[in-house]
């Protein structure tokens, strides 16, 4: 079983002072994948207990975590009073991208359950060591455009048009990375009955998922 999780959010807005390099327009910083591997009585749960649903013996949890460093600039100061509604060109765009996997398993789980939790493990792996290309291409969509935003001043109206677009990279992001890791984790525990068959084998079922999400993917574009 997989239970997925995603976090996204504005790490750091700010007026940017001239124009940028086009090296520096667009930046993806990529974190190291953090693993833990946790084991459980069934018996006696740990509080909180994993999140196993009704007929499953394990879980594995992961969760793509994409925070946005925004800077922007405005072509000349508004005049007249509040409220403030003006243009914003978002100069930098960087994306900083994060992965957590949590297996969960039962004590004295044997080999058949620990490779099917580790082929989730693997495919979330899999999907996130292609993440920054589909950053960069999130992030250069952004990089450039002129959102409006409105506030009481230039700098509540700055961060209103930053959310707007904080939403929409993150919602692109997860529709381009992991959304189709999504259909791959679905399409794995279809093919083995959730651990339940021995063939395809989690190794061979790792493939075939992997490549079917990613062609449901493509599709969608």
């Amino acid at each position: 079983m997989v239970d997925a999780a995603w976090v996204c959010a504005v790490l750091l807005v700010g007026l940017l002072c001239g124009a940028a390099r086009a090296a520096e327009a667009v930046k993806i910083e990529k974190a190291k994948v953090k693993v833990e591997y946790k084991t459980f009585d069934p018996k006696h749960l740990p509080d909180p207990p994993p999140p196993v649903e009704k007929g499953e013996s394990a879980v594995t949890v992961y969760g793509f975590g994409v925070e946005t460093d925004l800077q922007y600039t405005y072509a000349e100061t508004p005049r007249g009073g509040s409220p403030v509604k003006m243009d914003f060109r978002m100069e930098r765009v960087t994306l900083k991208l994060s992965m957590t996997i949590t297996v969960w398993l039962p004590e004295g789980a044997n080999e058949q359950l620990k490779a099917h939790e580790e082929g989730h493990r693997q495919i979330a792996e899999i999907f996130y060591a292609d993440a920054e290309k589909g950053a960069r291409k999130v992030a250069a969509r952004a990089q450039g455009k002129s959102v409006s935003g409105e506030g009481q001043d230039i700098s509540s109206a700055g961060r209103a048009a930053v959310e707007r677009v904080n939403k929409s990279l993150c919602d692109q992001f997860l529709n381009e990375v992991a959304t189709p890791c999504q259909r791959a984790q679905e399409a794995f525990d279809r093919m083995t009955d959730h651990g339940r068959k021995g063939k395809p084998t989690a190794t061979e079922a790792v493939e075939l998922s992997v490549k079917e999400g990613r062609e449901a993917g493509a599709a969608k574009k």
